[in-house]
C-alpha cells in the first residue's frame, strides 16, 4: 500500500461527501455502540482495507482525529483531512486487500481511554505488505472511536509521493519487460527521427555491445548525433533510397548494409524496421539490427565452393558435331585440355567422343527423344593424354527462339564401374574354369544353378550319390540337400539360409560364399558332407549363378572328433578297476601323482591307505563309501556313470578338492574306470563367486540406477544438439534458394555438431576409464614446453573474457620429467577452462607449478589452480567428481558442459597415482590442488648429482620489475641459483626511482627484467624512462605472457633489448642472458604455421560411406592430392595389387567396411608381392577411437591412426610426416 503519498485533493469533494456521510453517520454510530474497543480496531481495518469504503471508515474517527502515515510529511488532522486522505488512498488502489490483524499489545489508560498496538498484513494481486499500527481509542457517548492513529512500515522501499510502493514495483516490472523484450529479439535495437541526417532517437544495450561501445553517450558522440554516420559511406545512398521506398508503400522496410564499430571496423547487419511516432510526437524509425557478417562470409564461401565443384556441366547444340556453347572448368579438367586447346579443336564434343560411340550417338539420342526431352547415355571419351574414360551423361533438350536446339548436360566418370563389371566377368570365367577342373575329381558332386531363373543348368557326379538333375528347379535342389541332413533342425537352417530370395539379397549386399558341414543320410547310409556354394553374376545374361560342390569328409571328421575327445580330457589319474578280483592298474596319471599311489595293486587296500594318509575323517568316510565295490555296482545298475567330490591333501600338505567320476568300461567283465580331476580352483572360484554375488547385487542395483540416470542425462544432452541439427536441416531443406537462411542453418548445425562431438569425446573418455582401456604413456615431458603449451591455450581464453591469467613456476623444477604429458595436460586444461569459464570480468585465474618432494627415481609435482570466480557451495563439493554432476540445472544452460570433465580428470589423476583436492567458497572463488607423481629422467638424475653449474653470470646485477610479488620472488630465486645478484620492485614507478637513485650515487644494474602489463605505468613506459636515465649501457628485457608481436616495434623504440615469454624458466633466462651478452643462442624459433603442398602426390582413399568419401576427397584435393577411391577393403586390395611401385604415396583406410574390413585389407596388402607393399604408409581413418582399436590397427600393419571426425590440419601433418619424411 505504501503509506502514503502527499495528499492533493479538492476541498469541495469533501463537502459533497460530507452530506452523504451525515446521512450514514448516525446509523453507523448506533451499530458501533455494540462494538468493544478491540472490535473497533478490527472493524476499522476491515472497512478501510477490505471493503475499501470511505463512508464506513470515517465513522470510526473522532472529530479531532490525529493521523501519521509512513511517508515523509504524511499526516492528517481532523475528520475533513482524514476523509480526503482515505479518498486519495482508495482512488490510488481501489482493489480490496485480504486483511490480517494481530493485537500485539493493549493497555487501558483510563475508564474511557484504551491504547492498542497491532500487526497489520495486507495482500492483493499486486502487493503483499506488513504494517505496524498504534491506536488510541476514546469512548464518546458509549461508542469507541479512534482519536489517534499512527502507521509504521519496517521497510525503506517507499516513494515520497506514494501511498503504496508503486514506483518500485512498476519500475521493476518495466525493467523485466524491457529485458524480456531485448532477450527475445535476435539482434540489437536502435532508432532515429525521420529528418535530415536521421538524428539519433535511441539505442539498446545489445546494439551497443555489437558495436563495441560502453554507453550510448559514446555512441552519440562518435556518430555526431546522426544515425546515418554509422553506415558505410558507400552504402548510405542505397540504404536511404531503399528505406524511403519501402516505408512509402508499407510503413516497414528490410535492408542490409555495413555498420561501423567503435574500433573503426565494419560489420554487415540485417536491418528490419518500421515507422513509429516518438514520445514527443515526431515521426521516427525503430529497427532491429542483426550481425550477419558470418553469414555473408559463409555465403561467399558456398558460392566459391559451388563454382569449384569437380565434375562436368556444359551446354551444347544438337548438331552433328555437338558444338559446345559454354562449360564449367570440370569439363576441361576431366579431358585434360585447356579452354584454348579445346577451342582450337573446334569446341565440339565430337572431337573427343570415342569414334565407335560417335557413329551410333545420333540414332541413340533420337530414339530416346521420341519419349521426351531428356536422355541418359553411356559412352567413352578420349582425354588429352590418350586415356579412354567411360562417362554416364544426362541431358535435357531445350529450344530457344530461332528454333536452335541445345542440350544442358551433366556427366560423371563411371570408368571404375566399367572396370568393376570387367572384373565380375573375370571372376565368372575363373569359376567356370575351376568348375571344369573339379568335374574330373574322384567322388566329386557338383552343379551350376541359375538362381534368377530357378533351375539347375548343370549337374555332375562321379559317385553313386544323386542329389539333383539338370533342369530341376533351384528350390527343389535346396530341398533335396536339406532333406539329407540327419539333424532336422540343421536342415531347416539350410532351407532358410539358401532360399532364393535371401541368396539374391545376400549377393546384392556383397555376400557370395557359403560353407556348411553336416551329417548326411543317403540310401540308408550316412556320411559327413562338406558343401560349398559360390554365387557369381553371369555378365552375358545378368543372372545370378550359384556353383556348388559337395565332398565326403567322413574320415576327416572322425579324426577331428577323436583328437577333440582326447584334448578334452583333463585329469589327475585314470584307473582301471576289476571289481570282481578287487584289483586295479593305473591307465594314466599326472606326473605329480606318481608318488601317491602304486601303479597297480589291491584296490580296497590302496584306497584305504590313501584315505588315512591324505584325508580327514569326514572326507575319508565319504571317499571309501563311494568306492565300495558293492556300492559302485549298485549305483551303476541303472545309470551309465556317477560322480562325487572329496577333499584330500597333496604331498605338500595343501588341501585340494578332487572330483571322482565312475563308469563301466565293460559291464560284462566287471571292469570299471575311475577318473580323478582336480577342481580346487573351480570350487573355490564358485565360493568366491557366491561371496561376491551379494556385493555384486548391490553394485548391480546401483549400476542400474546409474545407468538410468546416465540414459536420462544423455537423452537430454544428445537430444538438445540433435534437435537443433534436425530442425536446422529441415529449415535449410525448405529454404533452398534462400542463401542467407541456408548459411545460417549450416552455421548453427556446425555449432551443435561440435557440441555433440565434445559430448561424445567425454563419454568415450569415461568409457575408456570404466572399461580399463585407457592406457598411460611413459614419455619424457619437457616442462617448459608443457607449461607454455597450456598457457598458449588459456591466455587467449582468459583475455577474451577480460580475466587476468598468471602462471607461476617454482625455480627448482627440473627441465624434464617422465609421465603421460597428454593426460596430465588434459587434467590441468580441464580445470583451467572451468576456472576461466566461471570467473567474471576483471577476475583472476592463477596456475602455479612446484616440486613438492623428490625421491631417487621420482618426484611429486604440485599444480595449484586458483580463481576468483563464482565458487561452489560446501554441499556440492563432495559430489564435484561424480559423472554428469553440476551444482545446479542453470549451470548447464548458462555455462554449458556435460558434467563429465571433473570425473574424467579425477579418474586420470587416480590412474597416474596422484591426488586431486578442491576448496571453494561460494561467491569468493575456488582452489584446485593436483599432486602428481612423475618419474625423473636419467639426465636430471645425473645433473642433480653434479656440482652446481657455473653460468658465468656472477658479475651481473639484475632488477626484476613485476606487480605480482610471487613472480618477483620466484624470478629472484631462479636468478640467485644462476649466480646473479638480483633485487625486485613491484611497480614501474618504483623501478624508475630505484634506477635514478642508484645512478645518482654511481651504481647501476646490468640487467633489468620488466613485466609488460602493470597498472599505472606499463613495461614499455618504464623501459623508456629507465633508458633515458642510464643510456645504452644497461640491458633491458621485457617479460610478457601475451603475444608480443603487436608491441615489438614500440618496445625497440623505447630502448628494449629483448622480449621473452612468461613464465620464466631457468633455461629461458640463461638463453636470454647469453644473447644479451653476445653469446650464440642455440635454439631457433620455428614458425608455427605451415602451408602444406602435396602437388603430384596420390593417395588411395578406402571408405564405404559415400558422404565421408566426398568430404575426405575434397579435403585432400584442396591440398594438391590426386585421390583414387575404393568402397571396401577387397576393392582396395585389388586396386593396389595392380599398381606400379610408388604409384600411391599413402593409403587412407577406414576400419569398418563390408566384404573386407580395413584391418584385414591392411594385413593382405602387407603380404602382397608389390615392392612397395611393406613400406607404403597406411593410415587408419576411422570412428574406432579406443586405445585397443589403435593397438589393433598397429598390429595389422597400419602406420598411424586418425579418429573421426577428421581434423584437417592433423590429417595434413600426418600425411606430410610420412610422405616427405619417407622421401628424406
Amino acid at each position: 500500500m505504501g503509506f502514503y503519498a502527499k495528499i492533493v485533493t479538492n476541498g469541495q469533494n469533501y463537502e459533497l461527501l460530507a452530506d452523504r456521510y451525515g446521512n450514514l453517520q448516525e446509523g453507523l454510530r448506533k451499530m458501533n455502540e455494540q462494538i468493544t474497543a478491540r472490535g473497533c480496531v478490527k472493524a476499522l481495518c476491515c472497512a478501510w482495507f477490505e471493503r475499501r469504503s470511505m463512508e464506513e471508515t470515517i465513522a470510526f474517527f473522532t472529530d479531532d482525529i490525529m493521523f501519521i502515515g509512513t511517508g515523509e510529511g504524511e499526516a492528517a488532522h481532523g475528520r475533513k483531512e482524514m476523509a480526503e486522505y482515505i479518498a486519495q488512498d482508495i482512488q490510488e488502489i481501489p482493489e480490496p486487500f485480504a486483511v490480517g490483524v494481530t493485537i500485539v499489545h493493549e493497555q487501558r489508560l483510563g475508564e474511557d481511554l484504551w491504547n492498542f498496538s497491532i500487526g497489520l498484513t495486507l495482500k492483493n494481486t499486486l502487493y503483499s505488505w506488513l504494517l505496524r499500527g498504534f491506536f488510541i481509542l476514546m469512548r464518546e457517548h458509549g461508542v469507541w472511536l479512534v482519536k489517534s492513529l499512527h502507521f509504521a512500515e519496517p521497510s525503506n522501499k517507499q516513494g515520497d509521493e506514494e501511498h503504496y510502493p508503486q514506483t518500485l514495483v512498476m519500475e521493476n516490472i518495466a525493467k523485466q519487460r524491457q529485458k524480456l523484450l531485448d532477450d527475445s529479439l535476435p539482434g540489437g535495437m536502435m532508432g532515429g527521427y525521420i529528418e535530415e541526417g536521421f538524428p539519433f532517437y535511441f539505442i539498446n544495450r545489445r546494439m551497443l555491445d555489437y558495436l563495441g561501445y560502453e554507453n550510448d553517450e559514446a555512441f552519440i558522440r562518435d556518430i555526431g548525433g546522426m544515425i546515418t554516420n554509422c553506415m558505410h559511406p558507400e552504402d548510405r545512398e542505397r540504404v536511404d533510397r531503399e528505406v524511403a521506398d519501402q516505408i512509402a508503400v508499407s510503413g516497414e522496410y528490410v535492408t542490409e548494409y555495413r555498420m561501423k564499430k567503435h574500433d573503426g571496423s565494419y560489420i554487415w547487419v540485417h536491418d528490419q524496421g518500421r515507422e513509429v511516432t516518438a514520445e514527443d510526437g515526431r515521426p521516427a524509425i525503430m529497427s532491429v539490427c542483426v550481425d550477419v557478417t558470418a553469414q555473408k562470409q559463409a555465403r561467399e564461401e558456398v558460392l566459391n565452393l559451388y563454382n569449384n565443384i569437380p565434375g562436368a556441366v556444359f551446354r551444347c547444340r544438337f548438331d552433328a558435331e555437338f558444338s559446345v556453347i559454354d562449360a564449367n572448368d570440370g569439363l576441361f579438367e576431366f579431358l585434360g585440355y585447356t579452354r584454348e586447346e579445346f577451342a582450337a579443336m573446334g569446341n565440339t564434343m565430337a572431337s573427343v567422343i570415342y569414334p565407335d560411340d560417335l557413329e551410333i550417338m545420333a540414332d541413340r539420342l533420337n530414339r530416346q527423344l521420341t519419349y521426351g526431352n531428356t536422355i541418359h547415355n553411356e559412352n567413352r571419351l578420349i582425354c588429352k593424354d590418350g586415356t579412354v574414360k567411360w562417362i554416364s551423361i544426362k541431358a535435357q533438350l531445350l529450344k530457344e527462339e530461332g528454333s536452335e536446339q541445345y542440350f544442358y548436360c551433366v556427366f560423371v566418370d563411371i570408368t571404375e564401374e566399367k572396370l568393376l563389371q570387367e572384373r565380375m566377368r573375370e571372376l565368372y570365367e575363373k569359376e567356370l574354369t575351376y568348375f571344369a577342373e573339379m568335374s574330373s575329381s574322384d567322388g566329386s558332386i557338383q552343379g551350376r544353378m541359375n538362381v534368377t531363373q530357378n533351375r539347375v543348368e548343370s549337374y555332375l557326379s562321379t559317385s553313386d550319390i544323386i542329389l539333383t538333375h539338370t533342369g530341376t528347379s533351384y528350390d527343389d535342389t535346396i530341398e533335396s540337400l536339406a532333406s539329407c541332413a540327419v539333424d532336422a533342425a540343421y536342415g531347416e537352417e539350410l532351407r532358410w539360409a539358401l532360399r532364393r530370395e535371401k541368396l539374391l539379397e545376400d549377393y546384392a549386399a556383397g555376400k557370395t560364399d557359403y560353407h556348411y558341414e553336416f551329417l548326411c543320410r543317403y540310401n540308408g547310409g550316412t556320411f559327413w558332407g562338406s558343401m560349398n556354394f559360390k554365387s557369381c553374376l553371369n555378365p552375358e545374361t545378368g543372372d545370378i549363378i550359384v556353383f556348388f560342390y559337395v565332398l565326403d569328409i567322413t574320415e576327416q571328421k572322425l579324426t577331428e572328433r577323436l583328437l577333440k575327445r582326447i584334448a578334452e580330457l583333463d585329469y589327475d589319474s585314470i584307473t582301471d578297476v576289476d571289481i570282481r578280483r578287487n584289483t586295479y592298474q593305473q591307465v594314466s596319471f599326472n606326473s605329480s601323482e606318481k608318488n601317491l599311489i602304486p601303479w597297480q595293486g589291491e584296490f580296497q587296500k590302496e584306497i584305504t591307505k590313501i584315505a588315512e594318509q591324505y584325508m580327514d575323517s569326514a572326507a575319508k568316510k565319504e571317499y571309501l563309501s563311494q568306492l565300495d565295490s558293492e556300492y559302485m555296482k549298485e549305483m551303476l545298475k541303472d545309470q551309465n556313470t556317477y560322480s562325487f567330490m572329496a577333499e584330500m591333501r597333496d604331498e605338500y600338505g595343501n588341501v585340494r578338492v578332487k572330483r571322482f567320476k565312475v563308469f563301466y568300461i565293460s559291464r560284462e567283465l566287471g571292469r570299471i574306470c575311475i577318473v580323478r580331476t582336480d577342481v580346487t580352483d573351480i570350487v573355490r572360484g564358485e565360493q568366491r563367486q557366491k561371496e561376491e554375488l551379494a556385493a555384486a547385487l548391490a553394485a548391480a542395483e546401483q549400476a542400474n540406477a546409474a545407468k538410468s540416470d546416465f540414459l536420462s542425462r544423455m537423452s537430454h544432452e544428445i537430444r538438445t544438439p540433435m534437435n537443433a541439427i534436425i530442425g536446422m536441416s529441415t529449415i535449410a531443406a525448405k529454404s533452398i534458394g534462400d542463401d542467407d537462411q541456408v548459411a545460417d542453418c549450416i552455421s548453427k548445425i556446425g555449432i551443435s555438431s561440435r557440441f555433440l562431438l565434445s559430448l561424445i569425446n567425454d563419454i568415450l573418455d569415461m568409457s575408456r576409464i570404466e572399461s580399463g582401456k585407457m592406457l598411460l604413456k611413459n614419455e619424457k615431458i619437457p616442462m617448459e614446453e608443457f607449461l607454455c603449451g597450456i598457457n598458449s591455450i588459456c591466455y587467449p581464453q582468459a583475455a577474451s573474457k577480460a580475466v587476468d591469467y598468471e602462471c607461476i613456476v617454482d625455480p627448482v623444477l627440473d627441465d624434464y620429467y617422465i609421465g603421460d604429458a597428454m593426460k596430465l595436460q588434459q587434467v590441468l586444461i580441464n580445470i583451467l577452462n572451468n576456472a576461466i569459464k566461471f570467473t567474471g570480468e576483471s577476475g583472476k585465474v592463477t596456475l602455479s607449478a612446484s616440486q613438492r618432494s623428490r625421491m631417487k627415481n621420482d618426484a611429486v609435482l604440485r599444480f595449484i589452480i586458483n580463481d576468483t570466480g563464482i565458487g561452489m557451495s560446501e554441499e556440492f563439493l563432495p559430489h564435484i567428481f561424480e559423472p554428469f554432476t553440476q551444482e545446479s540445472i542453470g549451470t548447464t544452460a548458462l555455462y554449458g558442459g556435460t558434467g563429465l570433465g571433473m570425473a574424467i580428470s579425477k579418474s586420470i589423476v587416480d590412474m597416474m597415482d596422484g591426488k586431486i583436492t578442491v576448496r571453494s567458497i561460494k561467491g569468493i572463488g575456488t582452489e584446485f590442488t593436483v599432486d602428481m607423481k612423475l618419474g625423473i629422467t636419467e639426465e636430471e638424475k645425473l645433473r642433480h648429482n653434479q656440482k652446481k653449474h657455473n653460468f658465468n653470470f656472477s658479475h651481473l646485477k639484475t632488477l626484476v620489475v613485476d606487480d605480482d610479488v610471487a613472480v618477483c620472488e620466484s624470478a629472484v630465486v631462479t636468478l640467485h641459483e644462476m649466480g646473479i645478484k638480483a633485487e625486485w620492485v613491484d611497480s614501474g614507478r618504483k623501478a624508475v626511482e630505484r634506477i635514478r637513485e642508484c645512478w645518482g650515487r654511481g651504481a647501476y644494474y646490468d640487467m633489468v627484467l620488466i613485466d609488460w602489463k602493470m597498472p599505472e605505468m606499463d613495461g614499455i613506459e618504464t623501459a623508456r624512462q629507465i633508458r633515458q636515465i642510464v643510456g645504452p649501457d644497461v640491458t633491458i628485457i621485457i617479460m610478457t605472457a601475451y603475444d608480443w608481436s603487436s608491441i615489438e616495434h614500440e618496445a625497440k623504440l623505447a630502448g628494449v633489448n629483448l622480449l621473452m615469454s612468461k613464465p620464466m624458466f631457468k633455461s629461458s633466462l640463461v638463453s636470454a642472458f647469453s644473447r644479451a651478452l653476445g653469446e650464440k643462442d642455440e635454439q631457433e624459433q620455428v614458425s608455427a604455421g605451415f602451408d602444406f603442398d602435396f602437388s603430384g602426390k596420390r593417395v588411395l582413399l578406402v571408405e564405404d560411406n559415400a558422404i565421408n568419401t566426398e568430404v575426405a576427397a575434397l579435403l585432400l584435393t584442396d591440398q594438391g592430392f590426386k585421390v583414387d577411391t575404393a568402397e571396401n577393403g577387397l576393392r582396395a586390395l585389388e586396386i593396389f595389387s595392380k599398381t606400379e611401385p610408388g604409384y600411391y604415396d599413402a593409403i587412407l583406410m577406414d576400419i569398418r567396411m563390408p566384404i573386407m574390413d580395413g584391418l584385414s585389407a591392411t594385413v593382405n596388402i602387407r603380404h602382397l608381392s608389390n615392392p612397395d607393399a611393406r613400406d607404403i604408409p597406411i593410415i587408419a581413418m576411422t570412428a574406432n577411437a579406443f586405445d585397443d582399436d589403435i593397438e589393433k590397427s598397429r598390429a595389422a600393419g597400419m602406420n598411424a591412426h586418425l579418429a573421426k571426425p577428421i581434423e584437417p590440419e592433423r590429417l595434413y601433418q600426418t600425411l606430410y610426416d610420412f610422405i616427405f619424411g619417407k622421401e628424406e
